[in-house]
């Protein structure tokens, strides 16, 4: 059978053109993915402001520390103790904890709906699930005669059940 025999089917005259335009796309897809687009200019570069708005640490004396001996017997102390950048001074007020709520029994489920009984001093029992509030508390976590509770302020508390008696 001769090439001339064969493209007389119409098949094979409809896979010829699907050959030629799959060649062409072909072609034009690597065309498309060597081709670089130019990079974009930089900006131009930022003039360099020589004043601060915040005062700068003063520097440190490397050669009073290494003077004093720092495993000296008569060495004391500073009268303030040091602070990380942005911690609160040592005249700032402590967070006062709010009350722990009583845990008074959970239940936990396997498909995520546990619960648990809660009360909080001189208030009725409540039900309680995970994101739920009692108080100033959230609870994050149910767990077998356990529940994991976080302030407002930050603060995580275990809270286990109490047992009858004490």
């Amino acid at each position: 059978m001769s090439a001339r025999e064969l493209f007389r089917t119409p098949a094979m005259r409809v896979a010829s053109v699907v050959l030629g335009v799959s060649a062409l796309v072909f072609a034009w897809t690597v065309a498309g993915a060597l081709r670089v687009d130019p990079l974009p200019e930089p900006p131009p570069p930022a003039a360099v402001r020589l004043g601060s708005a915040r005062a700068l640490r003063p520097a440190a004396d490397v050669q009073a520390a290494v003077e004093n001996d720092p495993f000296s017997p008569d060495r004391s102390a500073p009268s303030a103790p040091y602070r990380m950048p942005g911690e609160g001074a040592a005249s700032d007020q402590p967070v006062v904890e709010p009350p722990k709520p009583t845990v008074l029994g959970t239940a936990v489920a396997t498909d995520g709906r546990s619960f648990a009984t809660v009360q909080l001093s001189g208030q009725t029992p409540t039900l309680v699930h995970v994101g739920d509030k009692i108080g100033d508390w959230m609870v994050r976590a149910i767990q077998r005669g356990k529940v994991v509770l976080v302030s407002s302020a930050g603060a995580r508390a275990d809270v286990s059940v109490s047992k009858p008696g004490t």
